[in-house]
């Protein structure tokens, strides 16, 4: 029986040692490579990635019909990978019009993005024909890369590597939604110059506005939506009459940043009655009313958040002025 103990004792070794199984486990990091804001001035680029100083991906895209582009790259769990981009003129005559490094690890759990934007901050750009001027653009020294205008080091740390979405190149982060964002976060509130809460139940007053309409002034706090291009609509109904219709207002406006990672839209001048024929006695049955408000933000990804308050309208009309008399003077 002696014989056969080191066989019986090899696998209690092996699960003694997970590390080395998890060291040599594989990772993907996928390389996506992006130029829209340089438009019609990039031609081919070329995308070279290499892991633990082998190349093992090397092609050239045109930019018209090859970008937004990605490269994944496969390999043991922190390797280094070291990605050399460069980009060409539209009219492949002259330098380069950008070049780009970086360099991350391979990931140990899941499937990151590395995502390497062309900027027209870092670029060259040819003069016309007959230009002498000066070409703006950036030239870092040694191993620096030219990232928003400013030459840093081309590393970027896992914390700053992205879960890998197959929208990645329709859905950059930013400052209301950054690099992985969890689930929207919308809060409805109130005001003209500035976001204030809104509690349910919480009475607002209904002003006339400077065009005779008459609205309610509606604000919305947010995060892990795009902070410009996200859609924001309002939608509102008044509980105890059903017969009463508010139509939808739809703002395109770009959020302000706020504190604790969240953005803010405030003055957003939602008009009860925009669809009434009479403006002049239309608001008369919405004073003293129940009126409950949805507030929808949606994205260019779209990625959706919704929020709703009941507030109670006051009996009496807001006049501009700040006094109560404008209704009976219609």
């Amino acid at each position: 029986m002696r014989s056969f103990l080191p066989l019986l004792a090899l696998p209690f070794l092996l699960a003694a040692c997970p590390g080395a199984a998890e060291e040599d486990s594989d990772g993907e990091l996928v390389v996506g490579v992006q130029a829209e804001e340089l438009g019609p001035l990039t031609g081919d680029v070329s995308i070279t990635a290499k892991v633990d100083g082998a190349v093992v991906a090397q092609e050239t895209v045109a930019a018209g019909r090859g970008l937004p582009k990605e490269v994944s790259v496969r390999g043991a769990a922190g390797a280094r990978v070291d990605v050399a981009i460069e980009a060409k003129p539209a009219n492949g005559v002259g330098a380069l019009l950008v070049s780009r490094s970086a360099v991350a690890r391979i990931p140990r759990t899941g499937k990151r993005l590395l995502r390497v934007q062309l900027q027209p901050s870092c670029a060259i750009i040819p003069p016309a024909p007959g230009d002498t001027s000066s070409r703006p653009g950036v030239t870092c020294e040694g191993s620096l890369t030219c990232v928003s205008g400013r030459c840093v080091a081309p590393e970027v740390g896992d914390d700053a590597l992205e879960p890998y979405a197959a929208d990645w190149a329709k859905n950059p982060p930013d400052i209301c939604k950054p690099a992985g964002a969890g689930a929207p976060e919308v809060m409805l509130g109130t005001g003209m110059t500035d976001y204030a809460p809104l509690a349910e139940g919480q009475t607002l007053s209904l002003e006339r506005g400077p065009q005779g309409g008459h609205h309610v002034w509606i604000a919305v706090r947010m995060k892990n939506l795009r902070q410009s291009g996200s859609m924001t609509t309002i939608h509102a109904r008044v509980p105890d009459d059903p017969s009463i219709t508010v139509p939808d207002a739809g703002y395109v406006f770009t959020f302000d940043r706020d504190e604790g990672s969240y953005c803010k839209l405030w003055g957003l001048r939602f008009q009860v009655d925009s669809g009434a024929s009479d403006l002049r006695s239309a608001y008369e049955a919405f004073l003293g009313k129940k009126l409950q408000v949805t507030v929808d933000v949606v994205d260019a990804a779209g990625a959706r958040g919704t929020a709703t308050r009941t507030i109670q309208l006051a009996p009496e009309l807001l006049c501009p002025d700040g006094s109560t008399g404008c209704d009976a003077a219609k």
